[in-house]
């Protein structure tokens, strides 16, 4: 079962993401808008993680090499077990847990920050280090993240939801899962004798001269 899941758990994702944006074109009339916008930012991290790990898919390669120049790329530091660990923490902890607590708005507001970082991440960081303009999980930032984001923060604004301290909290828990989901999750979970590598096509171009 965990074979199976190390597998295919961005595609399980990309499913759910599916499901999820067909249950919200039959329901969303009976829908708070604020619970419509919340599962819409549930389905852009399932859709990133597709992009990062599935098509194209080469998210671990920029990752192990560009950014951490590894001469073990296939596994070191980020490998198949912790990217699993981590990215199912993110989607279905961090971004999901917000669907139960509606009322929460600073629960819902960290992932939103979370989304806009990755702009920065993805869009900025990454890009220069490859000399590029395009890395895995760049679309989803572009075209889901944003623009979710931006309707979220602009609806809790005009009906006037949240207040100083949701603000307070929703930036301090988003910094708190981004270090310790992201950061010290990488670093807990790093593994150089690890069997659980990637694939060739999950390190696309960049590969050390080890692996050649």
């Amino acid at each position: 079962m965990m074979d199976f899941l190390r597998k295919y758990w961005q595609d399980i994702g990309g499913i759910v993401g599916l499901v999820v944006c067909m249950g919200l074109v039959l329901f969303h009339q009976q829908m708070q808008e604020i619970s419509v916008i919340l599962w819409l930012s549930f389905v852009a991290i399932l859709f990133h993680q597709f992009e990062e790990y599935r098509w194209p898919g080469y998210f671990p390669g920029i990752f192990n090499v560009v950014m951490f120049k590894s001469i073990n790329p296939d596994k070191y530091p980020l490998n198949r077990h912790s990217a699993m660990i981590i990215n199912l923490l993110i989607a279905y902890g961090f971004y999901l847990l917000p669907l139960f607590f509606v009322d929460q708005i600073w629960l819902g507001l960290a992932p939103v920050l979370m989304g806009f970082f990755q702009l920065i991440w993805h869009g900025i960081v990454a890009n220069v280090k490859i000399k590029g303009i395009y890395n895995p999980g760049l679309l989803a930032v572009v075209f889901l993240h944003i623009p979710i984001g931006v309707w979220y923060i602009n609806y809790i604004t005009v009906h006037n939801l949240a207040t100083v301290y949701d603000w307070i909290l929703g930036i301090v828990y988003f910094v708190m899962a981004t270090y310790i989901l992201i950061i010290k999750g990488n670093l807990w979970l790093k593994n150089e004798k690890t069997t659980f590598n990637f694939d060739q096509k999950q390190l696309g171009p960049y590969r050390s001269n080890k692996m050649r």
